[in-house]
């Protein structure tokens, strides 16, 4: 599995990302928006360490974790990230601090054996950061509940608003931190960007994903220049990435930013009245509804990533689908061996489960052979 690991993420690092360096000697302000990936973001810890030391969350949970807790607060959860991989040794710890504290920061580890802060979950780790970080940045108030055991201690507040500023503040001595801590962001930038459950060498026609706007994005031509605005609150088709930029199609790309848009690939359709949405700490947040529809981030073995770190189980009660196609006219519904099963009407619309070049899954083993011409893909 480590070899397999580490194959993947020396391709994922054969194109450089396109994000503007922000090397560790400028002044990077602790507040702002995020601008990584949560696959990024786990794809930088397991290409230096395939076994990270966590407790009930994988380490791209963690990283939504870090994204979605920032956003909240306007803290660089990105960078906050890099702050963790730093104060754990990419969440290997073996000092004052054990996994089981979900302390990510050394919040109250102040050396001499103290192990520090214990948090019950690794969302409490990751807001106890987070509002900690903002204690230093500025005066703003907090907007999730108050966690951090020394957000108080930090006086006056906002006396650190740069990462460099939390030179021997956040670690004493501190000598060089902020700079040590931007210096891995920046290497984190350059894990290029990729779709989840998406291989690198997608070959279909058809979009791999979609992308949700939350704020107006330049859509780039293939010379470089704005060809329009695209407007938020809208979906597009994504094809594919070059460098750290969506391909919306014809090599027309948006620059990738975790802050003003969400990539999906698919949905999952509810079945039945017993499936449970679960925080990131395993407990239940909520019973699903029959019949309800939810976007799906990514997804592993054993679940189905929604956002925010929450998930869904696997099972035969929930249904995983990439998008629907219509037909424009009859169409074969062939079997694996490719014999007629049936012929699809004009009209009727079928979800797609998969997809593999031109063959389109319909289920129950049938497949369709898409025809541009013939059918309607749709998967916003």
């Amino acid at each position: 599995m480590k070899k397999v690991y580490l194959l993947l993420f020396v391709l994922l690092m054969s194109v450089v990302l396109t994000i503007p360096a922000e090397a560790a000697s400028e002044k990077v302000a602790i507040e702002g928006n995020s601008v990584l990936t949560a696959k990024q973001m786990g794809d930088f810890v397991l290409l230096k360490k395939p076994d990270p030391k966590l407790t009930t969350v994988d380490i791209y949970r963690l990283a939504d974790l870090f994204l979605s807790i920032g956003r909240m607060e306007g803290i660089r959860g990105d960078i906050a990230f890099a702050q963790a991989i730093h104060e754990t040794g990419f969440f290997q710890y073996g000092k004052d601090v054990s996994p089981e504290q979900n302390n990510y920061s050394g919040i109250g580890a102040v050396g001499g054996g103290a192990q520090g802060a214990f948090f019950q979950t690794p969302e409490e780790g990751v807001r106890a950061q987070i509002q900690h970080l903002k204690a230093y940045a500025n005066n703003e108030p907090l907007v999730t509940e108050k966690i951090d055991p020394r957000f108080d201690y930090v006086k006056p507040r906002g006396i650190a608003p740069y990462w460099t500023d939390l030179n021997n503040r956040w670690a004493v001595p501190g000598n060089g931190y902020g700079e040590k801590v931007l210096t891995i962001f920046d290497e984190m930038k350059q894990i290029n960007l990729a779709i989840p459950n998406v291989s690198s060498e997608w070959t279909s026609k058809l979009p791999a994903a979609s992308v949700y706007l939350k704020a107006d994005m330049p859509l780039i031509s293939p010379d470089g220049k704005t060809e329009k605005i695209l407007k938020k609150g809208y979906s597009y088709k994504v094809f594919g990435t070059l460098g750290n930029n969506y391909n919306l199609g014809g090599n027309y790309v948006i620059a990738a930013n975790s802050s003003k848009m969400s990539l999906y690939i698919g949905r999952l359709h509810i079945k039945s009245k017993n499936i449970d949405l679960y925080k990131p700490d395993g407990k239940v947040h909520r019973k699903m509804i029959p019949g309800e529809i939810v976007k799906v981030f990514s997804h592993d073995a054993n679940a189905y990533y929604v956002g925010g770190g929450y998930y869904i189980k696997k099972g035969t009660d929930v249904s995983f689908y990439k998008g629907n196609i219509q037909m424009l006219a009859d169409s074969p519904l062939v079997d694996k061996e490719g014999n007629i099963a049936k012929t699809l009407k004009k009209g009727q619309t079928f979800r797609v489960y998969a997809i593999n070049g031109n063959q389109l899954d319909l289920g129950g083993g049938y497949y369709l052979t898409y025809d541009k011409s013939k059918h309607t893909y749709t998967n916003n």
